[in-house]
């Protein structure tokens, strides 16, 4: 009896992975087809992508898209992500632009300027015997916010040169630096006030 089972057991073992293997044969040639219709695409793109405007290109994204939410390619859907990363860095980087155009971004002498005179006021506030309001704390304080944009907006102009290849690494690098000792200077001087008029902020 045990014998009897063992082999039923082994033929429907054996049955059931011929089944399988015939399921995973047929699997195996639909794929086979769905890649060589992906690699005639693919050709298909690039030819055209080659003889192409920027238009073309934009299309081509929209398509590439469109395969993708078949579930059919998925190098098709790196391709869309891809350029969709692209239009994005390049909206991004223009977006900085008409902002730096839009808003003189000032110097670093002239922010250094800036933050000298705004710790030069904030140490006479702290060295005087004068009452302390709060109507001059806020002032200074808005003072401080003012110039802590204006840093902002002088950084956001480095990074956007740096990626249009305006500026080097090193000089990138050297730039962003001077910017964060000046936010460190602007940041220890607005911490004083807040000592002086016994804010914590």
């Amino acid at each position: 009896m045990k014998k009897k089972l063992l082999a039923a057991a082994g033929v429907i073992g054996l049955l059931v992975l011929a089944g399988c293997q015939n399921t995973s044969s047929s699997e195996t040639e639909q794929l086979k087809q769905q890649i060589a219709q992906l690699e005639q695409q693919v050709t298909e793109l690039e030819n055209s992508n080659g003889a192409s405007d920027t238009a073309d290109d934009t299309a081509n994204a929209g398509t590439d898209t469109a395969a993708a939410d078949t579930g059919t390619d998925a190098a098709a859907d790196t391709s869309a992500d891809t350029s969709a990363a692209d239009a994005s860095s390049t909206d991004t980087s223009a977006s900085s632009a008409e902002t730096a155009g839009s808003t003189a971004v000032p110097t670093i002498d002239e922010l250094t300027t800036k933050v000298d005179e705004f710790v030069q006021k904030a140490d006479a506030e702290a060295a005087s015997s004068a009452e302390k309001t709060l109507e001059n704390y806020f002032t200074l304080k808005q003072e401080a916010e003012e110039i802590d944009r204006s840093l902002e907006r002088y950084e956001d102009d480095l990074e956007y040169q740096y990626r249009n290849g305006s500026l080097t690494r090193d000089d990138y690098r050297t730039k962003e630096r001077e910017a964060d000792l000046l936010e460190d200077k602007l940041d220890a001087a607005e911490d004083t006030l807040e000592f002086v008029y016994g804010i914590d902020d």
